[in-house]
């Protein structure tokens, strides 16, 4: 919003025409206004007013040196001036009066957002950087900046000056886009939530692909100060790239604990089967330690009683298997989702694995089930024969 008092200074200026002597700008009014309005107006914004050298006859003498301003003066002999006092301060003040524009801080100014463009650019490098001179305060990484990035191959190392002259600003193009370009990424890292560290990461990736082209140092601040918007475009490019590794990393690890999982389930139910497996010749060594067959009846007895185990272990195996087979189909169900995954082939790749070596294990299981239910009925044949033969020798 403007300041009406700044407004009244700047009315009373271009009522006159100026003239610059030394370190003195000449105000001439062809309509001499009172000397109290003189004398208001020019104390409202902070100068010494003297009685005797400041305003006679209607002309009207005011210093450019700070000594005679109570606060930070608003003239300026040129754009070139107040870019001097940005790169010392990174910030343009409110008000200020370009003499040899004759153009203030009330009007649009493409200098004033090449000038703004510049001290936003310094601000943003200085936050990304690793290291500044000096490393705090307005002026924080005027000196210098360094920046170390890690990449996939190597790592980076960036260390340059963040000046350029005068001339180089006034030709930057579009400066009022470039602004909304660096303001954007300054917004990306100050969020305030848990992925600011990550933004700060990705935005680093981004400039120093975006630099990758300087041949030197000494080009490195003028080329990201020009492309604001190529910057904004990258970190964004960088960004999306950064999400969709997050989100496949994220894809990769639910797909290895589902294997994980589905594995131990297929290794607990084996052992499971193994055990049950082993009851039936645990039974006949037990039988065959503590009895004889003496007796027909006693031939029954144990005949009865390895029927009776068989027939218990051989449902106790369909179990298996039909558990089995229902893990055939939630495996079949829960990896069949990662086909619609068109976009990226490493997760499909993964998941087709996964799957893959998942029906082998169950197909291995249930082979092995039915290997073990076959053993079981024949050592219960086994058994009947032996018995028989038993029996047929009894005296």
């Amino acid at each position: 919003m403007p300041n009406p008092i700044f407004e009244n200074f700047v009315k009373l200026v271009d009522s006159g025409s100026l003239a610059i002597v030394d370190d003195e700008i000449i105000i001439n009014f062809p309509e001499k206004p009172e000397t109290e309005l003189v004398e208001e107006t020019l104390g409202s914004i902070g100068y010494d007013f003297d009685d005797v050298k400041t305003y006679r006859k209607g002309k009207l003498t005011l210093s450019l040196n700070a000594e005679y301003w109570n606060s930070d003066s608003v003239l300026w002999e040129s754009w070139e001036d107040l870019y001097k006092f940005a790169v010392r301060s990174s910030s343009v003040p409110e008000n200020y009066y370009i003499i040899e524009a004759r153009q203030s801080s009330l009007g649009t100014c493409v200098q004033a957002k090449q000038i703004e463009l510049f001290c936003r650019m310094r601000q943003l490098l200085a936050t990304l950087s690793d290291h500044c001179v000096p490393d705090e305060g307005i002026a924080k990484g005027s000196q210098k900046m360094l920046f170390i990035i890690e990449t996939d191959n190597n790592v980076c190392k960036h260390e340059f000056k963040p000046t350029v002259d005068w001339t180089f600003v006034s030709s930057i193009p579009n400066a009022g886009e470039n602004i909304d370009a660096v303001n954007r990424l300054i917004d990306f890292l100050s969020v305030g939530d848990s992925q600011d560290n990550e933004r700060r990461s990705v935005m680093r990736s981004a400039f120093n692909d975006l630099i990758s082209v300087c041949h030197s140092a000494e080009v490195i601040f003028s080329t990201v100060l020009k492309s604001a918007k190529k910057f904004l475009s990258k970190y964004e490019e960088h960004h999306d790239l950064f999400v969709k590794r997050f989100s496949v990393n994220k894809i990769l690890h639910e797909i290895n604990e589902q294997d994980l999982n589905y594995t131990s389930k297929i290794n607990e139910i084996i052992s499971g089967a193994q055990n049950k497996a082993l009851a039936l010749p645990g039974a006949l060594i037990a039988i065959g330690a503590i009895m004889k067959i003496d007796h027909l009846a006693d031939g029954l007895a144990v005949a009865f009683g390895v029927l009776i185990t068989s027939i218990i272990v051989h449902r106790a195996l369909n179990v298996h298997l039909a558990t089995f087979a229902h893990i055939k189909k939630q495996v079949k169900s829960d990896f069949k989702r990662y086909d619609n995954l068109n976009e990226n082939a490493e997760i499909r790749k993964q998941a087709n694995n996964t799957n893959k070596d998942l029906t082998q294990l169950l197909r291995k299981a249930e082979d092995d089930a039915k290997t073990i239910q076959k053993v079981i009925w024949l050592v219960f044949f086994a058994v009947i024969m032996f018995i028989w033969f038993s029996v047929s020798n009894i005296k």
